[in-house]
This record gives C-alpha cells, structure tokens and sequence, in this order.
C-alpha cells in the first residue's frame, strides 16, 4: 500500500454547501526522514498540549491551530516526495464536478470501500493537491 494511498485515508472538512469558505479543515503533508524523530522534533516545537494522531503506519497528524493538520510521513518512493494539501469533501462526485466546471481536473476518484475516496491531481506550477471523503 503506497504512502499517497495512506495520505488519502486522513484529512479535511468542507463545511455546508451555503458556506461561503468552501473547507472548513486544511491538511498539509510534508515528508521526513525518520517519522519517529520529526515527530518528537514537531512536538518539543508545537508543545506537550497538541493534539496528535496516529491513522496509518508511517503517517502522525498534529494539530497546529483550529482547523489546521500537520501531517507528517515517511516518503515510499520519488513520486511521494514532495508536500501535499489535502481537501476532505462531503461528497467526491459533487466536488468533481464542481472543479470540472471551471476547468480544473481532480484526477480519478479511487474508492477504498468502507475506508474512503480520493483523488490526487497537480496545480499548473506541479504542487500536489487532493480531495478525500471519507463514509
């Protein structure tokens, strides 16, 4: 199972459709070297209060300010590299078409049944970008 795979299993919440804020929670992933030690490195900075989470093997989340998740992973490969924002949406088929009608592809929808949806796409300058919604 890949790290991207393990990404889209966590992260953040859109609020209602008349909201004028369209997410309500932003994760943002950055990969370390040794998980364990980033996250004691990141808890020594945050404080010994901050909200922590454990989803996945090779994945801790900590909760930097209201609505705000800092995801920590171990890369699995050069594709997983790089830093990730990530989107939890109320419903996947609705947020795709959403962005498709203004012209920006979301990628494939991948469903993990009873675990979550996801898809991963690029902005125009290759910055990682995905959508989740979990059952």
């Amino acid at each position: 199972m890949g790290v991207m795979f393990r990404f889209a299993a966590v992260l953040l919440a859109m609020t209602g459709v008349a909201s004028a804020e369209p997410f309500q929670e932003v994760t943002v992933g950055i990969p370390v070297t040794n998980l364990a030690e980033a996250e004691a490195w990141y808890s020594k900075l945050l404080g010994p209060d901050v909200e922590v989470m454990r989803p996945d093997p090779g994945i801790t989340e900590l909760k930097i300010a209201p609505g705000v998740w800092l995801q920590l992973f171990e890369p699995g490969g050069v594709e997983d590299s790089g830093s990730i924002l990530r989107f939890q949406v109320d419903n996947m088929a609705a947020a795709q078409a959403k962005l498709n009608s203004v012209d920006i592809d979301s990628g494939e929808a991948i469903e993990v049944p009873g675990l979550v949806t996801f898809s991963e796409f690029r902005d125009p300058d290759g910055n990682a970008l995905g959508l989740y919604d979990l059952p």
